[in-house]
């Protein structure tokens, strides 16, 4: 890579550049190789600068927000990673919309609404990774997901220019959007909600919390990137999505287990790095697990989880 480029970008809107580094400090599966740069932005404006930067100097790059929803091969990447993530919330209050920057954490802005007395994102309570990573994959619980809760999304194209969209340019889908395949990125979002009563939205955030300590691992504990495949789409339309869950207990997927990778003992779609996983070990259990079923029920499974790097 142009040292000349990582010298610039240091100095760049004061971003982070870290160079040579493993990727596993950037994700909660704490897997993958090494990355020969990666770039930390925690404001719009530093991202903006800096993807026009590298588009210019023509340098391949990744965006990633907290790592919370990757897999990262243990060959790492050739190429630069770009993290849009923050440590502080950065939330502005509209009346009862909320300005949100992209690389704010998704329950930080649940936390900020509830203080606030304003309701319809409490369903998001606890779901780990960024604004623009919930946006990009419609990210969801409880029947609910962030795309009814959008007013505007403000996103930088691919030829550097800032656009402000509506939740219907974007083809919001189960866990997916035209984010996802447009490859623009989103800077930051306006969250429509409504005024309600505080104390109960407290409560019921607490039950929320409670729900996922139940059925999820503390990932300081046994890193992992939560539900690893999508829930399976219904047949017929008076039909619900089928959870992947249930599908993969039904083939044992519980007892499972390759190298250091393991499924969660509460869980069936959770895979976790329960000792000295490796990243190939995590997607060799995966397959597995997506053969068993395709095998015995007929169904193709879908990974939730992105994948970055090469695979064996």
């Amino acid at each position: 890579m142009d040292l000349k480029i990582v010298e610039e970008l240091k100095i760049l809107k004061n971003v982070l550049v870290q160079e040579n580094v493993s990727l596993s400090e950037f994700t909660t599966f704490r897997l993958g190789g090494l990355c020969p740069c990666v770039v930390t932005c925690q404001r719009p404006d530093q991202l903006e600068a800096v993807i026009q930067r590298l588009t210019q100097a023509d340098i391949p790059f990744v965006l990633i927000g907290l790592g919370s929803n990757i897999l990262v091969s243990d060959q790492g990447v050739d190429c630069v990673v770009v993290r849009f993530v923050s440590g502080a919330p950065k939330i502005a209050l509209d009346g009862e919309d909320l300005i949100v920057a992209a690389s704010t954490l998704l329950d930080d802005v649940v936390v900020f609404a509830l203080k606030q007395g304003l309701e319809g994102i409490n369903f998001a309570s606890g779901i780990p990774g960024t604004v623009g990573g919930a946006v990009a994959g419609n990210a969801g619980a409880f029947g609910s997901q962030i795309s009814n809760c959008l007013k505007s999304v403000e996103v930088l194209t691919c030829s550097g220019e800032r656009k402000e969209c509506l939740p219907s340019d974007l083809d919001f889908q189960y866990r997916d959007s035209a984010l996802k395949r447009s490859g623009e990125i989103v800077l930051t979002v306006r969250f429509a909600l409504c005024r309600g009563d505080r104390q109960k939205l407290f409560k019921e955030r607490e039950e929320i919390l409670n729900l996922r300590k139940e059925k999820h691992p503390d990932i300081s504990v046994l890193p992992c990137a939560g539900s690893f495949f999508k829930n399976i789409e219904p047949g017929p339309p008076e039909k619900m999505r089928q959870s992947a869950g249930e599908i993969c207990d039904r083939v044992g997927a519980k007892k499972m287990r390759c190298g250091g990778a393991a499924v969660f003992e509460k869980h069936a779609n959770i895979l976790v790095n329960s000792k000295e996983a490796t990243a190939q070990d995590v997607y060799n259990l995966s397959q597995e697990i997506a053969r068993r079923v395709k095998e015995e029920f007929g169904v193709n499974l879908v990974r939730e989880v992105q994948l970055l790097g090469e695979f064996s």
